[in-house]
């Protein structure tokens, strides 16, 4: 009897080795992924603000441009009356 109950017991403990294991094979997956949703969130918002940053820049230009228009547009006038 005694020998059975070492045989389940050692069967118990090879399961409870594979689930440790496992789980710390998902606990290292996990921090990584975590890491690395933290670094794809950095780079988004790096992006972000290049974005913004390309989107002012692209509106000064078109101000600017309108502007120019304006000046030459005015100046035409001045010139060709």
């Amino acid at each position: 009897m005694e020998m059975a109950g070492e045989h389940g017991m050692e069967k118990f403990h090879g399961e409870f080795e594979k689930l440790f294991y496992t789980l710390q094979r998902v606990h290292e997956n996990e921090r990584r992924l975590t890491q690395k949703c933290r670094q794809l969130n950095d780079e988004i918002e790096i992006n972000v603000a290049r974005v913004s940053t390309v989107l002012q820049m692209t509106q000064d230009e078109q101000l600017l441009t309108t502007d120019i228009r304006q000046v030459l547009t005015t100046d035409s006038h001045y010139t060709t009356s």
